[in-house]
Order: C-alpha cells, then sequence, then structure tokens
C-alpha cells in the first residue's frame, strides 16, 4: 500500500525539566532535544520503520534543509518529493517537558506550513491528516479510498469544523480532552464515510468505538517513560499499519498501545521503534506473533 500523510514537518526543541516553572522564573534545563518533529513527519517515521511506503506532504521553510531535517526523514525511508521548500517562516514546535510529572506544555509556530493546501495532496491507498485544519481535510480526503484524522489541537480551535470533517474521512484519532471538545460521546462522530473512532487514554489505554463494537485496549508498561512526545503518531500509525494488513480492530487497537507505550521510552519527536523492538514487545506482552 502507499500511504500518504499530510500536515507538518517542524524543527522540535524539546528542553526538559523536572518541574514546569512559574511564572516570570528562569529555569535551568536538564536536558534539551533538537530535531525533526511534526505529527505527520513523526508518523511517516514510524510507518517508514515498519517497511511501509510513505510520501510526506508539507511546506517547509529553507531552514528546515539546513537543519537537516529533510535528510534525516530520507534516511529514516520517508518519501519526501512532495515536501516543498518555499520562503518564509519556519515551523517551529517549543516543548517543555516537566520529567517529574510527564506532563508537556507545547508552543507551536505555524510558518510556512499553514500555506498547505488540498490541491497539494497526491492520490493514494490511504491518507492521514495530522494536526491539520478540517478545511484541509475536506478539501483533500477523497483522494484515496482510505483515509484518517489525528486534529490535535484543531480539536479546540475549530471543535465544528473538526466533526465537520470527520465524516469525509474513514476513521479519527482523539485524545480523551480532544474528543470531549468535539462531541459528547464518540459515537456521535460515526456519520458520513466514518467507520471508526479512536479514543487515546494514555495511561488508561484505548478506545474504539464503531457502528457495531466498542473496543478497549489498556496501556502496558515497557519501562520509565522519558518523552511523550510521537507518542500519539506512533500508534496512530501502527494502528492504520496493522488494521490494512489484518482487519482485525481488536489487534491493531492493541499493536497501537505497544507503539505509544514503547515510543514514550525513546527520547525524541520522530526517535520512533523499530519493526523488530515492536514485535518483540508485543510478544512479551501478549505471547503472540505481530505480523507487521
Amino acid at each position: 500500500m502507499r500511504f500518504v500523510s499530510v500536515g507538518n514537518l517542524n524543527l522540535d526543541v524539546n528542553a526538559f525539566l523536572s518541574e514546569h516553572p512559574r511564572v516570570g522564573e528562569n529555569a535551568i534545563a536538564e536536558g534539551l532535544w533538537v530535531g525533526a518533529g511534526g505529527a505527520a513527519a513523526n508518523y511517516a517515521v514510524m510507518l517508514a520503520s515498519l517497511g511501509r511506503s510513505v510520501s510526506l506532504v508539507s511546506l517547509v521553510s529553507p531552514l528546515a534543509v539546513r537543519a537537516g531535517l529533510l535528510q534525516r526523514l530520507v534516511e529514516a525511508g520517508v518519501d519526501v518529493s512532495y515536501v516543498r521548500v518555499i520562503e518564509g517562516e519556519p515551523n517551529v514546535a517549543l516543548i517543555i517537558t516537566a520529567k517529574r510529572e510527564l506532563s508537556r506544555t507545547v508552543i507551536s509556530y505555524r510558518g510556512v506550513s499553514r500555506q498547505l493546501r488540498g490541491d497539494m495532496v497526491p492520490s493514494g491507498d490511504h491518507l492521514h491528516f495530522a494536526s491539520v485544519r478540517p478545511s484541509l481535510v475536506l478539501e483533500a480526503a477523497r483522494r484515496a479510498p482510505l483515509s484518517s484524522y489525528d486534529p490535535g489541537g484543531e480539536s479546540f480551535k475549530d471543535p465544528r469544523g473538526v466533526a465537520e470533517a470527520v465524516s469525509e474521512v474513514s476513521w479519527v484519532f482523539l485524545n480523551e480532552r480532544e474528543c470531549k471538545a468535539v462531541a459528547r460521546d464518540p459515537s456521535e462522530l460515526l456519520r458520513g464515510r466514518s467507520e471508526m473512532v479512536i479514543v487515546k487514554r494514555g495511561p488508561r489505554g484505548a478506545l474504539l468505538v464503531s457502528a457495531d463494537s466498542r473496543l478497549e485496549a489498556s496501556a502496558p508498561s515497557l519501562g520509565e517513560p522519558v518523552d511523550v512526545t510521537g507518542t500519539g503518531d506512533a500508534f496512530d500509525a501502527v494502528f492504520n499499519a496493522v488494521f490494512l494488513k489484518t482487519r482485525d480492530p481488536e489487534l491493531s487497537l492493541r499493536a497501537a498501545s505497544v507503539a505509544g507505550a514503547l515510543k514514550s521510552t525513546r527520547l525524541g519527536s520522530s526517535n520512533m521503534p523499530s519493526r523488530e523492538e515492536l514485535a518483540k514487545a508485543f510478544k512479551d506482552i501478549y505471547g503472540e506473533e505481530l505480523e507487521l
């Protein structure tokens, strides 16, 4: 299958502190990670690590080239031929991670990525829209027979728009807060082309709601979490890859939960686990082989 990931490629700057600083405080970071990030880029790297053919669709400034972000994706196996480099302000995410409570504050600056349009999205077997405005999803979702949408912060910025866009995709990924912002119950989002709503619940696992079932998966413990940035993107990628191979929603939900937990033990937004690591972790937890 040909996967297409639509959204942001950012320069991520993640500062690690023991706890969140108070207002007006000059805090000293205990660690720092700088590299390629953005939900669409993270998703694409995870799919590539599973051996899938995946193209990233994004707009970036020349800073992305100078910082080596495109080269990082190429080395990971991601097709970047649909990433356009244009003059303008860079896409940057500043992330403060408080290690003591493992919570984050994310400040994203949408630079040239704000100019991304639906006609820039190629056709594919499966389109995934990551943290992009709902209007872009409405413009481009029908370029593939199957599609998914993880709106991220757009759920709070434009909940009505997200609810409308969901009807044009095959399934949607939300965390609990995002889901509550968009609908009273996940089942309300099952309309139009929408077949499934997947709710990521952190340490409480994940929930999948379809027209005929509600499935749950626990959140496995795979070691001390160090960085939760990108865990949701790893979850989305593995769910899509496994479901489109097996059509087994329960297996896909469990595999995705393992992927998210595994990613949280790795430092760096796009530092995704390998296919072999995921298969081993899944077998250790469930005693089953995971065909990837």
